[in-house]
């Protein structure tokens, strides 16, 4: 007991005091601090340790484009606005395709398929008439009501010889469908389709 009487110093005991205090400091802190005690947006960028959160903890809206990624968002250079799906004028798009909002006064099959054939020029795409599940589909779109007496498709069947073919016209706007010859006698309102322009 004399010999540890004689080794205690003021240095040694204090040396002591403050290991023990610097042990209990840190042990009290880790069992007083929480992540529930920490109040939102008070710890900085530069207190997070590095690759340390994952990404259920990030809100993503909050993040901006990576620099190095500025082009991910585009295609060929073009970006998603400019890909669109763009139809000429007095036309809607519908599924894949763009049909005209309002329907052409009765005429026969062949003189609207000449019609729609006609419309456009030769630098952008010509018009048609549509089918008969692209005709059914236009139905479905708001702008687009069905003309008085149905409207022709693009669909025909073949008859007997020396008779004029049978064309598949939509009677209705939950799309009942008909056959009409293709003659003054079984004109229909029709309107016609194009494929979309970029």
């Amino acid at each position: 007991m004399r010999a540890l009487r004689d080794r205690l110093t003021y240095a040694n005991v204090m040396a002591t005091l403050a290991l023990f205090v610097a042990l209990a400091g840190t042990s009290w802190a880790a069992i007083r601090i929480s992540g529930r005690q920490i109040k939102p947006h008070t710890i900085t960028a530069r207190q997070i340790k590095a690759n340390s959160l994952r990404g259920h903890q990030i809100k993503e809206s909050s993040l901006g484009i990576v620099p190095r990624a500025r082009e991910a968002a585009r295609l060929d250079g073009l970006t998603a606005e400019a890909l669109q799906v763009k139809c000429p004028s007095r036309m809607v798009p519908v599924d894949d395709t763009c049909i005209e909002t309002q329907a052409h006064p009765p005429t026969p099959f062949h003189s609207a398929l000449l019609q729609c054939g006609g419309t456009e020029d030769r630098t952008t795409p010509g018009r048609r008439l549509p089918t008969y599940q692209e005709l059914t589909m236009a139905l479905t779109h708001q702008e687009i009501a069905l003309a008085a007496g149905g409207e022709l498709t693009s669909e025909v069947y073949p008859t007997s010889a020396g008779q004029p073919l049978n064309v598949l016209y939509v009677t209705d706007a939950v799309g009942s469908w008909g056959l009409t010859p293709d003659n003054a006698s079984g004109a229909k309102s029709y309107r016609c389709v194009a494929d979309p322009l970029n």
